[in-house]
């Protein structure tokens, strides 16, 4: 399809996955309910399970791109670079407010979050640098679409953006990978079935992370009994 209707169905699907994020338990149920610390916690460390995998997954993308694309290959390796230790600024915002517990680290991902690291290193293994751009090309722009959760994290926890450097300071940062994800799928993303697969990645991935935001509300709430 020509450029201009890719672009214009893939940010269909984006919007519609956020609308659906929004519409979600965990978003309704932080607006009817003041979030509290252990709630906050369980969301960023499921935030640090899948996001340590990303340079991974991003870098085991390259393999299937033609080693005569050097563009395509020094995008993906570099943004994989790009990707390393982000997960530390999780691990900052939790220490900055006394909610790094160390057991953490040994905890396993709750299930949709295994099953959201799991796709992106299947995108990544069997599709290759171009479909995962469809998860690159939204998760590069979620600031925009947190503004109500950070909201409340500021007004009910007492947040500040120093404590929230993940969010916040992280936004800088894929401001400028936003810009390079898009103009790389301008200039890769040219056939029929790489757009069809980059659209496809999109909805999944975004259908993905409503999961896991939804378990992260479920299995705060069982524990509470």
């Amino acid at each position: 399809m020509a450029e201009d209707e890719f672009f214009e169905q893939l940010d269909d699907v984006v919007a519609a996955g956020w609308r659906r994020i929004h519409n979600g338990p965990f978003f309704n149920y932080v607006r009817e309910h003041a979030p509290d610390r252990e709630l906050y916690q369980r969301t960023m460390w499921e935030l640090w399970h899948y996001i340590q995998h990303n340079p991974l997954n991003q870098a085991v993308a390259v393999l299937g791109a033609p080693p005569r694309n050097t563009h395509l290959v020094r995008y993906a390796v570099e943004h994989a670079m790009e990707e390393i230790s982000h997960e530390k600024m999780i691990e900052h915002d939790l220490r900055a407010v006394g909610l790094l517990d160390e057991a953490m680290y040994d905890a396993v991902p709750l299930p949709a979050t295994q099953a959201f690291i799991a796709y992106l290193y299947y995108v990544g293994l069997t599709q290759g640098a171009v479909p995962r751009m469809g998860y690159s090309y939204w998760a590069e722009n979620a600031y925009d679409h947190i503004g109500e959760l950070l909201g409340k994290a500021r007004a009910e926890l007492g947040l500040t953006d120093r404590e929230l450097s993940f969010f916040v300071a992280h936004s800088t940062i894929d401001q400028k990978h936003s810009k390079e994800v898009e103009d790389a799928l301008r200039r890769h993303a040219v056939t029929a079935q790489q757009q069809a697969q980059v659209i496809e990645v999109a909805r999944t991935s975004l259908h993905l992370n409503e999961a896991m935001l939804a378990g992260v509300l479920e299995r705060y709430l069982a524990d509470r009994g």
